[in-house]
């Protein structure tokens, strides 16, 4: 599995495909892997990275929103990339609304899944039931299953490059992934708690779409609406269906809904 240094710090990664960067920033339980039907159903015209967000530091005030949008900067600039789609799961859409404002110049267009500019009223341990997979059937499919399944999805389908198998091979070694530290998930909710990104959401100025499963929480549903009002040029996509992980559940229409949004945002794709 290919990983980069930075500050110290190892980054692991998957990259396959070839085209249009999309970088896929994982939720609060989430990790890289989790994007696999993402991996199998948009790069044959994209290359599709996912990355691990960093884990807990052992000091809460050093873990913030800026470390890991600065995180996110030097990844790409590892990996060689001056810019890139950046799609961002959950709290990982925070990440992205972010980045996509303090760096436009990185970010060719901006895809929020399931995202929320400012977090709801109420309590912390509510919330992490809403938007982390642990509590659901979604964390076992997450694991050994999604293996059996990434595989199948890729079997025949003419993309078994190098990185399509190393792509495949990553899933396996999800279990530890899975065990997002209780710190960790603390000092994300930290972040949440403390951040507002409704001032900025004006100041994006990429194309974004919006992202929400029709069977998700008000709450989501509520946010959605609210950020493709305030960016100026943005779409709004509901998938019918869907809740929070609409991106794994309802893959197909997913990656469809991305592909023809990028295809009408961006002319290189064309």
């Amino acid at each position: 599995m290919p990983r980069v240094l930075i500050d110290g710090l190892v980054v692991d990664y998957i990259e396959t495909g070839s085209g249009v960067p999309i970088i896929f920033i994982p939720g609060i339980t989430e990790f890289k892997e989790a994007f696999g039907f993402q991996f199998r159903g948009l790069a044959d015209k994209y290359t599709v990275v996912s990355y691990d967000v960093r884990r807990g530091l052992k000091r809460a005030a050093d873990y913030t929103l800026d470390l890991l949008i600065n995180d996110l900067y030097r990844f790409m600039d590892a990996i060689k990339l001056t810019s890139a789609v950046i799609c961002g799961h959950s709290f990982g859409a925070l990440i992205a609304t972010r980045f996509a404002v303090e760096h436009p110049e990185m970010a060719d267009a901006l895809v929020l899944v399931s995202a929320f500019p400012s977090p709801p009223d109420i309590s912390p341990d509510r919330f992490i039931n809403w938007i982390s997979s642990s509590p659901h059937s979604l964390h076992r499919l997450l694991g050994t299953a999604l293996k059996t399944q990434v595989s199948r999805l890729f079997r025949g389908t003419g993309l078994r490059t190098p990185a399509m198998r190393d792509a495949v091979a990553a899933v396996g070694g999800i279990s530890p992934a899975l065990k997002t530290s209780r710190t960790t998930i603390s000092q994300r909710l930290r972040i949440i708690q403390k951040t507002d990104l409704r001032p900025m959401l004006p100041m994006v100025q990429v194309p974004t779409l919006v992202v929400v499963g029709s069977r998700d929480r008000a709450f989501f549903l509520k946010s959605a609406q609210e950020i493709h009002e305030a960016i100026p040029d943005s779409t709004l996509e509901v998938v019918e269906g869907a809740a929070h992980f609409c991106f794994l559940t309802h893959h197909d229409q997913f990656n469809s809904a991305v592909d023809d949004f990028l295809m009408e945002h961006l002319p290189e794709i064309a």
